[in-house]
């Protein structure tokens, strides 16, 4: 496969088969298309190939994010955060602004990302109430850098924003149908398909994948 990049081939080998685990032949040119695009390297864990189902996302840090708008040398900063509540005093939603520098080098307000509590967050009992405040306003802060970098961030999410979406139905149903062929006795594989059906938090869904792990499909001399 001829790829356009500064990776060797001994490089490349090594982030298909351990980065960019099960990524197709166009999934992984896209993958590094990114990488070179935004300057970030994938073998240190600076940009993350993420596949669940048959989708793919690129995820990166919210430091990432700020190390390619920062090489951009148009980035002027950002607003602290500005949360707002509502009237029971529950957190709503959260918003930041991010500067640019104008041609002529004046600074200038380029986008604000607001985000939402109950959008990336629905299911509360999964985020740490402490870190609630901070977590947000890294969801906010990407969506700003993004809306004001869109030539450099378009196509990739941050771990904040990606963390605690829900997995899809299909997500469900496959790791679901996966589970008849664990040697797994009945009462573990209950609680296992109950666990899958009930779980909102892609966070946590994969850790019931990592979980899963431990229990390999039964020898075909088991099954005789």
């Amino acid at each position: 496969m001829e790829l356009q990049t500064r990776f060797n081939n001994e490089q490349l080998s090594l982030i298909k088969n351990q980065i960019a685990i099960g990524a197709t032949d166009d999934e992984l040119k896209l993958f590094m298309y990114q990488c070179n695009r935004t300057g970030l390297d994938p073998l240190t864990r600076q940009i993350y190939f993420v596949k669940r189902g048959n989708k793919m996302t690129i995820q990166t840090s919210i430091d990432g994010f700020r190390v390619i708008a920062e090489r951009s040398g148009l980035y002027a900063g950002q607003d602290e955060p500005v949360f707002a509540y509502t009237e029971s005093g529950e957190l709503l939603k959260c918003s930041i602004t991010v500067y640019k520098f104008s041609p002529t080098g004046q600074r200038y307000p380029a986008a604000t990302g607001v985000a939402f509590y109950k959008e990336y967050y629905p299911n509360p009992v999964m985020l740490q109430k402490s870190l609630a405040h901070t977590m947000l306003s890294k969801v906010a802060e990407s969506l700003a850098l993004r809306k004001a970098f869109p030539q450099d961030l378009s196509g990739i999410y941050t771990t904040e924003e990606m963390g605690q979406a829900g997995p899809t139905d299909d997500m469900k149903e496959e790791l679901i149908s996966s589970l008849i062929d664990l040697d797994m006795d009945d009462e573990t594989r209950s609680k296992a398909y109950e666990s899958i059906r009930s779980c909102n938090s892609i966070t946590t869904f994969d850790k019931i994948k990592a979980r899963l792990k431990q229990y390999s499909a039964p020898k075909p001399s088991q099954l005789k």
